[in-house]
């Protein structure tokens, strides 16, 4: 792996490790030398154009932690905290596709064989929260599982959360880091940062089977080109550990 990659992934993963033991103010301070270092480079360094554009990738894993950690509560309902801290990080998004000209086919924007594609979805999502909510079993986002309520999750979790961390880490990410270093070291490094920027649950095993999962959305991807179903998957997946199984099981 070229090393000009590999030291501001070594970063993130040192500021997330600062995250993981709660000393959050170190691990802000690590990511933002490594954003203020990273953006130096992109202005005055002669690094290739696959270099830079994987560099702005980064950097918005990087915005995504800060805005999280820097985005007050205003509701008591947490989850319109997810519309405010993933509705800003469509503007970098916005900002690093439109610099990039990346195209639509590349982002995976394509709606063909959703009827095959939406079912397997639905199945995927669900046995990755299922298996998920074993290992952390996190607290319901909603009150109950009637209609309104699975409604807003939904809203939130597929067009928000999903769609966000798929732009950045699929659509983006991902094909930067396979433009770089190749198909196989291009799945397992955005993957394997997906699975870092989970540390804040505070455990080994949902960092690790975050990584997993990204793994798995980042495999198909690559094999469909489809952001509307990985979007699917990682939405279903997230309205049903969030929403569905903590009000059942409790």
């Amino acid at each position: 792996m070229r090393k000009e990659i590999s030291i501001p992934i070594i970063g993130i993963a040192a500021g997330e490790l600062m995250m993981y033991y709660n000393r959050v103010d170190l691990g802000l301070g690590i990511h933002m030398t490594n954003l203020l270092i990273m953006v130096l480079l992109l202005i005055f360094s002669n690094l290739s154009e696959e270099v830079k554009s994987v560099f702005q990738s980064l950097l918005l894993l990087l915005l995504l932690r800060m805005v999280s950690l820097s985005m007050p509560q205003f509701s008591s309902t947490a989850l319109l905290w997810f519309p405010l801290v993933y509705g800003v990080m469509f503007i970098p998004i916005y900002l690093v596709i439109k610099n990039q000209q990346i195209s639509a086919k590349e982002l995976g924007v394509n709606f063909s064989r959703l009827h095959i594609y939406l079912p397997a979805a639905l199945l995927i999502g669900g046995g990755m929260a299922t298996i998920e909510y074993s290992l952390i079993k996190p607290a319901p986002l909603i009150e109950s599982i009637g209609l309104p309520s699975l409604a807003l999750m939904v809203i939130v979790m597929f067009f928000f959360v999903a769609a966000s961390e798929e732009f950045i880490f699929r659509s983006i990410l991902q094909t930067r880091l396979e433009r770089a270093v190749g198909l196989k070291y291009g799945l397992l490094l955005s993957s394997s940062l997906f699975g870092i920027m989970h540390a804040g649950y505070g455990t080994a095993g949902e960092v690790l089977l975050a990584g997993l999962f990204g793994g798995i959305l980042g495999y198909i991807f690559q094999k469909t080109r489809s952001l509307p179903l990985i979007v699917a998957v990682h939405g279903t997946a997230n309205v049903i550990l969030f929403g569905v199984l903590p009000i059942i099981i409790a």
